[in-house]
């Protein structure tokens, strides 16, 4: 098995490409004898994971016929043509949604330690990193994935006695992570190098003005190797440091956020000077999140109780808060089970059948759900309306119930201040609508809103919102209050509406249930000059799902 303040939000700084979205990567014990054939065989299967890419183990053979790949990195000789059947395979599953980003498994610590001097054997390491660069590049991966951790007991990325001094041994070893990647980098400068560890690799939460002496206490060589390959990094490539301390973070305790901060801040006294500027646009966050918590029995240490009676409510917030946090990626790494249910005689071995979706019902749609909601939302909505189990929380959400100049009920209407200094008016219309010939509608409001709360809902409950527009400045919002109708400190989420479509502007939000919360308030916010009209109507609520709850064990 693998072992491993409140910080303001404004800390968390975003890092990624241009509009690029954040991604679930998926990777575990029970993708050991997974090949590229039976990710294909598959890939549908996949596809209703939610994930985006996986961890494929980089296979091939010699001229003899004897199989190669990763776990010999550092003891066989590679060439592409060794790898080259893979390359079309690997393009065809590009094809499908869950294998869109995928990266080829390559660098371990060695099972035993290379000697830092030795330079043919660094130059077999460059030339088979090269090599699978390559076969990344061609085969449309999105990269390369290492994992470092020191599970033999090597001590390859330590000092150790016997060897040169520290600071000697840093050099030589930042020599080596500049010549092992030089190649990487010239076959493939747009790659994205994800790890499970790079900076955050026994630096969790040490202070920035302790992390050189603690390194150089460690005798940890990690931070050198790193600036050597920031040394031959091009622009247009990325490392992501996966931060495997993440398995035991909290959402609840903000630990994603304080960490995000932590590894673009704290950890740049690691960074030599030269690259520091390299590192902070090129370095992305990113958290791993370990499965095994949410299933474990009580007395494991790896181990997350419920949350509002479901586990799978407690990876939700956790998974919710990585990804806002990660400027990319999050990867999800199982051991006890798997992400598709494989063929019967399918070569497991010892690993468990059963999917997590088998063991936390809702899973895939928690991904799904949390990795873009609106786009999840559409889907259900979709789904509900064929089946007639979509649900109007909004009693009169039509307004067809109204009288002339009277707010119909259930609405209410607010303006900031005294009532003295309101100006304007709230009512209905009984002679325009959105399809038939009723609306809510205010006019010469300089700011206020209609507004009504559904109280009952449950924390980690979706629910699409939807109205429709016409007229004067408009917004739509939702917030949230406890049980008290206090306010909750979250932050509204504000609808987006469409391009007009004859005189009406459409919008809809997908939202979820906050931790605290007991009611959800709409409002229909308005900002109108004197004698300006705006217009609401078709307003729906839509419970998308009520969170499933799982065994609390």
């Amino acid at each position: 098995m693998k072992r491993i303040l409140v910080v303001a939000l404004a800390c968390v700084t975003v890092l990624c490409a241009e509009g690029a979205k954040k991604k679930a990567i998926g990777c575990g014990w029970g993708f050991n004898n997974v090949t590229v054939d039976d990710f294909l065989a598959n890939a549908e299967n996949f596809d209703a994971t939610g994930l985006d890419g996986v961890l494929v183990w980089l296979r091939g053979k010699d001229a003899a016929g004897k199989p190669v790949g990763m776990r010999n990195i550092y003891y066989e000789d590679w060439s592409c043509e060794m790898f080259a059947p893979m390359v079309p395979k690997l393009r065809k599953m590009t094809e499908h949604a869950a294998f869109r980003d995928n990266f080829l498994i390559t660098l371990r610590a060695p099972r035993k330690r290379i000697a830092w001097s030795d330079d043919a054997a660094w130059a077999r390491v460059a030339e088979n990193m090269r090599v699978a660069a390559c076969i990344a590049r061609d085969g449309g991966c999105r990269g390369l994935h290492m994992d470092t951790e020191d599970y033999s007991r090597a001590y390859q990325f330590s000092w150790r006695p016997g060897d040169p001094r520290y600071d000697e041994l840093c050099k030589l070893a930042r020599r080596r992570g500049a010549e092992v990647f030089r190649g990487v980098f010239r076959e493939y400068p747009e790659a994205v190098v994800l790890s499970f560890w790079f900076l955050s690799m026994g630096n969790d939460g040490c202070p920035a003005r302790c992390v050189e002496s603690s390194a150089r206490a460690r005798g940890t060589l990690w931070p050198a190797f790193i600036n050597g390959i920031l040394d031959v990094m091009p622009p247009q490539a990325r490392l992501v440091d996966g931060n495997e301390n993440a398995y035991r973070y909290e959402a609840g305790q903000n630990d994603f956020y304080r960490s995000a901060c932590h590894v673009r801040n704290s950890l740049v006294p690691l960074v030599a000077p030269e690259n520091r500027e390299k590192y902070a646009r090129q370095m992305q966050v990113g958290f791993g999140l370990y499965l095994d918590m949410y299933i474990n029995p009580t007395n494991s240490p790896w181990y997350f109780p419920p949350t509002d009676g479901s586990r799978l409510e407690t990876f939700c917030r956790n998974f919710e808060q990585a990804m806002d946090a990660a400027d990319e990626y999050v990867w999800i790494y199982g051991e006890k089970r798997q992400f598709v249910k494989w063929p019967p005689g399918f070569r497991l071995g010892r690993f468990n059948p059963a999917r997590w979706e088998d063991e936390l019902p809702g899973f895939a749609d928690a991904i799904f759900s949390v990795k873009d909601p609106d786009a999840f939302a559409r889907r259900r909505r979709i789904e509900l309306e064929a089946s007639g189990a979509l649900t109007n929380l909004v009693p009169n959400g039509d307004c067809a119930v109204c009288v002339e100049g009277k707010v119909p009920k259930p609405f209410g209407s607010w303006q900031p201040g005294d009532k003295a200094n309101h100006r304007g008016t709230f009512g209905c219309d009984r002679t325009f609508g959105d399809g038939d010939s009723t609306s809510l509608c205010a006019e010469g409001v300089p700011s206020g809103c209609f507004a009504y709360t559904i109280k009952g809902v449950t924390p980690g409950g979706m629910y699409l919102v939807k109205c429709a527009a016409s007229g004067g400045a408009t917004s739509a919002s939702v917030a949230w209050k406890d049980v008290k109708g206090r306010y909750l400190r979250t932050a509204s989420q504000h609808m987006t509406f469409g391009e007009a479509a004859g005189r009406w502007r459409r919008g809809e939000i997908a939202v979820r249930v906050p931790a605290g919360a007991a009611a959800m308030q709409i409002a229909l916010g308005v900002s109108l000059a004197p004698g300006e009209k705006a217009w609401f109507d078709s307003i729906g609520v839509f419970p998308l799902f009520r969170q499933q709850l799982t065994p609390s064990r």
